[in-house]
């Protein structure tokens, strides 16, 4: 499960990078792009993840260096709609979300920001569920580049090009089918951040299995999210709303 936001980058992205320049003399050996999202889906039982009215995943944030450690909930609710509040203590709400038309940021430093362009793209994949669980449809193309090994663990680097212009790379378990890591880049109001996340800890609830742990890492910094609870319903009693310091940004401006 790909949690959004707050990013830093990590020693393993240059070697990555290396190892995908390097790809084209192994690409003959490696196994299909398509094959290993297809596998990676099944584990995770994406199908049922996707079908789910709402799912609310609960747990804690922290960053290690800063002394930093917060609590986090994501709701998302079928078919593209995705709400995260971050509470860190003695700084306050983080929150990002995207009701299917508007897609919002507010934090304590920067205040309520609607978002566009590029931050929209990149909300809007974000908050699909199908994109999260790998689904063909969300892609325009998916390519295996390397063999390579991440997170302390061997695994095939596969290039994927979303519907919307982005491009992600993931890094699949041969033995698990599991998605191992993560490169990215983030669009943020600093400017584009190269992302590393390293996934572990599968656990299943319900009839999905997700990561229970990912360390993001990006500029030189760490933030860990270790999941608690999943909670997967019929969207009862489940809402997402445009906090109204957002709405007043997004209003058009009377005549």
């Amino acid at each position: 499960m790909n949690l959004n936001s707050i990013l830093r980058a990590g020693s393993g992205l240059l070697a990555l990078m290396v190892v995908a320049g390097a790809a084209g003399a192994q690409s003959t050996t490696l196994p299909a792009g398509a094959t290993l999202v297809a596998k990676y889906s099944a584990a995770v039982n994406g199908p049922a993840y996707v079908k789910a009215k709402a799912v609310v995943t609960k747990g804690a944030m922290s960053m290690p260096a800063q002394g930093i450690n917060a609590t986090f909930e994501m709701t998302q609710l079928a078919p593209n709609q995705m709400q995260m509040v971050t509470n860190i203590p003695g700084m306050g709400m983080v929150q990002v979300g995207y009701d299917g038309t508007t897609a919002w940021s507010m934090d304590p430093m920067q205040g309520p920001r609607v978002l566009s362009g590029p931050e929209l793209d990149q909300i809007r994949d974000e908050s699909d569920r199908r994109g999260a669980v790998r689904m063909a449809e969300m892609f325009t193309s998916v390519e295996t580049v390397a063999d390579t090994t991440m997170n302390a663990e061997r695994c095939y680097l596969v290039k994927l090009t979303w519907k919307s212009g982005r491009q992600t790379f993931d890094c699949y378990s041969p033995s698990t089918g599991y998605i191992v890591a993560s490169r990215s880049i983030q669009k943020t109001p600093m400017g584009d951040i190269p992302v590393v996340t390293l996934f572990s800890d599968y656990k299943k609830f319900g009839d999905v299995t997700v990561a229970t742990k990912s360390v993001q890492e990006a500029m030189g910094q760490q933030q860990v999210f270790t999941i608690s609870s999943v909670d997967i319903g019929d969207g009862s009693g489940v809402m997402i709303a445009v906090p109204a310091a957002v709405q007043a940004l997004a209003k058009p401006a009377s005549k």
